[in-house]
């Protein structure tokens, strides 16, 4: 036994992929031995290239938030009321409040949840009042940050960008373990300039811990697995726990663990019993907290979250599209049949497709094109909004390439499957993870570092065969490359989404930066944030609703502006954006407000004629009340 563990401590410490016959160099020949002091001057290099990596990483991040913090976008969280990070936000003031076991539980009721039931209702739908909303650790960190920051959202979204920026170290050690130095190195870069990490990491939303925290679990799970230590043993599955207490599924972490003891040990169940018990110690430890938690104040024992109900439905409902957020319309009846009983929820929504089970297939394989789709899902936020406000983020990379350059590797690694058989199990556990619900950007998140890792030992698996003038291995490579990347960008996205306003262009960002500039007395950018949504909207025919939305709001900020610029002295600034807002209004032929704004603004840009005309127009509309009183007194005064 001793023996078995110093062998596989030699292999922990050179890796997989160095040894004649591994992942990397097996398929392409042992590299030349080196001396002693070569390989020291590699590692050297290999830290200097690392050190590089997480300075020019968190340099990225540093831009980042210099770029959102100019703008509107983390105030963005306290006005969009039907959203997670003002769910999440609000959560975190009332643990800050005193309520730090969740007595009086925080759950959000959101317009479309007032719309089907009342609160109370819900709360039995979910099966008690007592259950977290969702897992209960990113909030409590929300609340911790904002006890050290006095509520201050920039502290909390600075130190999540600084926290992020040690995610390539993670994707180094663990790439490096299961691989080699030279893809611990290609992960670590592609992991550090990868543009969805970087703007969820700036965004008050709990999606982007789960891919810095689920690989991190993994890489002590081949720790303790090549050492055979407890202790590495009991913080795997500590890890798993926490990362479970940030987002549920992670929970499926465990019996894929327990799968690959068994696997590992060839199926000789009693020796993959011990790390497999050790495992659970570790993520029952980690899990102790909210089991004291729930038993104190009276939730069920094991309750996480309540989630669960409204994701099955929402994602496998017959009525449903899985792809983005809907609510289907079956979604009030199962949850009142339910009752709050979670297998109830998954019989009546198996029992929407009435026997139709090639229905139900074709659902799970919308998601599976959903995961494969390099559309960029929005929901909370967009990041199509944050490229357009932090330009950095325009240079960094995206799913359409990560994708398949992941794909790629997976399959040049398969014919070494044992090798790297963790990260293996590790992606199809994610992947049925994300199957159980909607397909979304922030959610796909933490499938992308398995992409990166295969797609690491892709790029070094192509760049040693170039090196080594392997021609037939280099065409072979690009060939399947491309086909991927042929089918991801060409076969597989749903075309039908990129006419649809709420997949593309996320018009909801605009509009709550162009409020937050409007009530912070700036119109100007206000207007700004307008003609942005305008361009995009004018791309599409299918945008003409969103289009016509933007004009009332153009018309009030712009008035707003010509106010402004009258109390500057610059009269023709404003009376040219007074022209622009007549312009923005008259899309709104019966909107009583607008022509009362109008005649106020012409009155005082001396235009009596032109303001009577508008006031009247306002009459015609609304002859009752205390704005015609006052609309009749201005024309007196004029005639």
């Amino acid at each position: 036994m001793k023996t078995k563990d110093r062998g596989r401590k030699g292999q922990e410490e050179r890796g997989p992929g160095s040894q004649k016959g591994g992942l990397i160099e097996g398929r392409l020949g042992p590299l030349p031995s080196a001396s002693l002091e070569s390989r020291l001057a590699s590692r050297r290099t290999s830290r200097r290239v690392m050190l590089g990596i997480l300075a020019l990483g968190c340099a990225v991040r540093l831009v980042h938030f210099w770029a959102i913090s100019h703008t509107a976008f983390l105030k963005i969280t306290f006005i969009s009321t039907n959203s997670d990070p003002y769910a999440f936000w609000h959560w975190a003031q009332t643990i800050l409040a005193g309520d730090l076991l969740g007595r009086d539980t925080y759950h959000p009721y959101f317009d479309w949840m007032k719309e089907m039931a009342p609160l109370e209702t819900w709360y039995r739908w979910w099966g008690g009042k007592e259950i977290f909303q969702q897992a209960p650790l990113y909030p409590y960190w929300v609340a911790g940050l904002s006890a050290l920051s006095g509520n201050s959202m920039g502290v909390i979204v600075f130190t999540q960008l600084i926290v992020g920026a040690l995610h390539p170290l993670v994707m180094f050690w663990l790439a490096r373990r299961l691989f080699d130095v030279r893809v611990g190195l290609v992960a670590a870069a592609v992991t550090a300039f990868y543009g969805p990490f970087i703007f969820h990491q700036g965004a008050l939303l709990r999606d982007w811990p789960p891919p810095l925290l689920e690989p991190l679990a993994m890489l002590v799970l081949l720790r303790a697995r090549a050492s055979g230590r407890v202790v590495d043993g009991l913080l795997s599955g500590a890890l798993i726990g926490v990362a479970t207490l940030t987002r549920e599924t992670s929970l499926l972490l465990v019996p894929m663990a327990i799968l690959w003891f068994v696997l590992e040990e060839r199926g000789a169940w009693r020796r993959a019993a011990v790390p497999a018990a050790v495992l659970i110690l570790g993520f029952s430890l980690a899990m102790s907290p909210l089991l004291a938690r729930n038993y104190l104040v009276g939730a069920p024992l094991l309750a996480l979250s309540n989630r669960a109900a409204e994701n099955l439905i929402e994602g496998n409902a017959a009525d449903t599209f899985p792809v983005g957020l809907h609510h289907p319309l079956s979604m009030k009846g199962i949850l009142e049949r339910a009752d709050g009983r979670l297998g109830t929820v998954i019989l009546e929504t198996l029992g929407t497709y009435k026997g139709d089970w090639f229905g139900f297939v074709r659902m799970q394989l919308w998601k599976l094109r959903g995961l494969v789709d390099p559309l960029e899902v929005p929901n909370n936020v967009g990041i199509a909004y944050g490229l357009e406000i932090s330009p950095i983020l325009r240079f960094m990379l995206r799913y359409g390439l990560i994708f398949p350059l992941g794909v790629t590797g997976f399959l040049l690694c398969l014919k070494e499957w044992r090798q790297h058989l963790l990260l293996a199990l590790y992606g199809l556990t994610t992947v049925g993870g994300l199957l159980i619900t909607i397909i979304m950007a922030r959610l796909r998140l933490v499938l992308v570092p398995i992409l990166i890792i295969y797609g690491a030992a892709a790029a070094v698996r192509i760049y040693e065969a170039v090196r080594r003038k392997q021609w037939a291995t280099v065409m072979t490579c690009l060939g399947l490359l491309l086909g991927i990347g042929v089918v991801q960008h060409g076969i597989m996205p749903f075309r039908e989404l990129r006419d649809m306003p709420y997949y593309v262009i996320h018009h909801s960002d605009y509009f709550y930066s162009a409020k937050i500039y409007a009530a912070e007395g700036r119109p100007d950018r206000a207007v700004a944030e307008l003609e942005r949504l305008q361009v995009k909207a004018r791309q599409r025919p299918s945008f003409a609703r969103q289009l016509y939305e933007t004009t009332l709001e153009e018309g009030d900020y712009r008035a707003q502006w010509a106010e402004q610029l009258i109390r500057a002295g610059k009269r023709e600034e404003a009376r040219r954006q007074a022209d622009l807002a007549q312009a923005a209004f008259a899309s709104h032929v019966n909107l009583s407000d607008a022509y009362f704004i109008l005649g106020n603004l012409y009155l005082k840009l001396g235009e009596p004629v032109k303001a009577k005309a508008l006031f009247g127009r306002f009459l015609e509309l609304e002859p009752q009340g205390p704005k015609a009183e006052a609309a009749r007194r201005l024309i007196s005064r004029r005639e």
